[in-house]
């Protein structure tokens, strides 16, 4: 059967298995050991969790959280829960109790699954009638009650194996039921980067469209092994990895952390993989740190010799860095999306790749730039609305066109070029309107440079927050002999605040007058998800960030009263 014509994931997952049974799919590494199942232990698995779902007397239409990090039983869950009609809820396990517990409560959760790392913050927050099943183990103080254990604030929790141990012999496989392309497939909160999360509907029609034509418009990718290390609980990773992945039919392995993202690269040597600019910043710094940013096919071998294509979303990558991977001939695959978008719009491939641009519209997608120069688009892939929110809904599908709240534009092939979001526009005191990441996707090519943050609303002049990346910094004490007693006199030495000054300004040699950076404070600590400032995408909360640093921010300002721009 054609993809074309499949309606809901699990038809996705019933055809792959249908061709490739017995070959292996997913691949999961523990201590460094690589282990495979094959389509249809994963076949098994997704059964019988779907059965265990009914005896837990969930059905069509309720929602089922999950607050996990990566693993085999994140996609067993996704999957079981779409085959018997419920509505998936995966959230960020990097936020706070607060914020899990508001989105719980809002999504109206009937279960939840949850990891160990997650287990305390929902537990000490929650609503107690929702029942929790854990991957991991329960801690000692945890006291039995019937079929669930009981925590210290009267939540019922209960293990993975005991969940899946209560399943009914009374619920055949016959008692699952089958989705339809319309029914809603997954509650999404957005990462909240200007404003309040809100709740994307998606339908399985949404997800299926979206993910068949993102398969088609970068190309077969049936023989491919791809590494999975992005958040599956960002629709980006959910879409282009996971449903990608049983649409060709090929290999996907699972990262064992983040932190070994590079030793997983070597152990499972994969062909492609998706990333943020962040991560392949990272990649470039750690080439350059070991002198071989010349040497051709270095990022290759770094990402486990046998890579193809490397695939980048989620913000926009500075042009140093794709400069880098085209010169080792792995050039960086950007594409653009958002969640109310299920998230592909445009996707670059190897045959229409153009650098500073995001792809093409991908098949079955409509694209065009309103006279405001903000991007809109329409397709299968447009969500159903805002969970509870019919005002927001309307006023962000107009006449069937997602207003998506970007500024771009589109070349004479057809490419999206990004030039800046719309609500984060910095006005200047001059009443200049200044897109922030664009200046911040320039800075961050440096290899000096982690992650910046460019503020200015109502002042005079731009000025920017600045992560060092702290191998390259202390690279440079050492070998400038610097006097540095500490965290804060390496950043705040004089020589380093040169070196900073001079390279901000290199790189911004070709931005308009407006786009220079007037002061800048190098700061101490990265921007970090537990603290709010990042989203699990790596993306910026400006109002958090301005919030957290304000008195670094209002510093700036103070000593550099007098600047102007030359």
């Amino acid at each position: 059967m054609s993809s074309r014509n499949l309606a809901t994931v699990p038809q996705l997952l019933t055809a792959t298995l249908t061709d490739r049974a017995s070959q292996p799919a997913l691949g999961l590494i523990h201590s460094g050991k690589l282990t495979w199942l094959t389509w249809e232990e994963v076949s098994t698995e997704v059964k019988r969790f779907a059965l265990a779902l009914i005896s837990g007397g969930i059905g069509q239409g309720d929602r089922v959280a999950q607050i996990s990090e990566n693993r085999a039983e994140w996609i067993f869950v996704d999957l079981a829960i779409l085959t018997i009609g419920a509505v998936h809820v995966p959230l960020h396990s990097s936020q706070s109790a607060d914020q899990l517990a508001e989105q719980l409560s809002d999504c109206g959760a009937k279960l939840i699954f949850v990891s160990g790392n997650g287990q305390e913050r929902v537990t000490q927050s929650l609503d107690s009638t929702i029942p929790i099943v854990t991957y991991d183990p329960l801690p000692s103080t945890n006291q039995w009650s019937g079929g669930f254990r009981h925590g210290d604030q009267g939540t019922a929790i209960e293990t993975i194996a005991e969940f899946l141990a209560d399943t009914s012999p009374n619920n055949p496989q016959s008692a699952i039921r089958n989705p339809q392309s319309n029914d809603l497939a997954t509650l999404l909160y957005t990462s909240g980067t200007t404003g309040r999360p809100r709740g994307v509907m998606l339908s399985h029609g949404n997800l299926v469209s979206n993910s068949i034509a993102t398969a088609e418009a970068v190309g077969d990718g049936s023989a491919e092994t791809r590494l999975c290390f992005l958040p599956l609980s960002h629709v980006y990773a959910r879409t282009c990895d996971l449903y990608t992945w049983i649409i060709h039919g090929s290999r996907l392995v699972l990262a064992e952390s983040r932190e070994t993202i590079f030793r997983d690269c070597q152990i499972a040597q994969p062909t492609a993989l998706n990333g943020v600019p962040y991560f392949y910043q990272k990649v470039a710094q750690q080439v350059c740190a070991a002198g071989q940013q010349r040497t051709p096919g270095a990022v290759r071998q770094l990402l486990g010799g046998k890579i193809k294509r490397c695939f980048c979303g989620g913000a926009a990558v500075a042009p140093e860095v794709e400069s880098f991977f085209f010169a080792q001939e792995l050039p960086l695959l950007s594409g653009y999306g958002q969640t109310e978008a299920s998230p592909v719009i445009t996707a670059a491939s190897m045959e229409n790749y153009r650098p500073g641009t995001v792809g093409q519209p991908v098949p079955g997608t409509e694209v065009r730039i309103s006279e405001g120069g903000e991007i809109l688009t329409r397709g299968p892939n447009v969500m159903l609305g805002y969970w509870h929110d019919e005002e927001a809904t309307r006023s962000t599908i107009v006449d069937g066109w997602l207003h998506t709240g970007d500024l771009g534009e589109l070349d004479s092939e057809g490419n999206l070029r990004i030039i800046g979001r719309r609500k984060e526009l910095i006005v200047l005191s001059t009443g200049k309107n200044i897109s922030p990441s664009r200046v911040e996707q320039l800075l961050t090519g440096s290899t000096l440079i982690e992650a910046v943050c460019v503020v200015g609303e109502g002042r005079k002049c731009l000025a920017a927050l600045i992560v060092p990346n702290p191998a390259a910094l202390c690279t440079y004490i050492r070998q400038e002999k610097l006097w540095v007693w500490s965290r804060r006199r390496g950043v705040t030495h004089p020589r380093v605040r040169q070196l900073y000054r001079q390279e901000i300004d290199q790189l911004l040699t070709g931005a308009s007058r407006e786009e220079q950076v007037g002061m800048f404070t190098i700061l101490q600590r990265a921007f970090c998800q537990e603290r709010g400032e990042q989203t699990p995408k790596m993306s910026l909360r400006r109002e958090i960030i301005d919030r957290n640093f304000r008195s670094q921010i209002e510093a700036m300002y103070r000593r550099g009263g007098g600047f102007q721009l030359q």
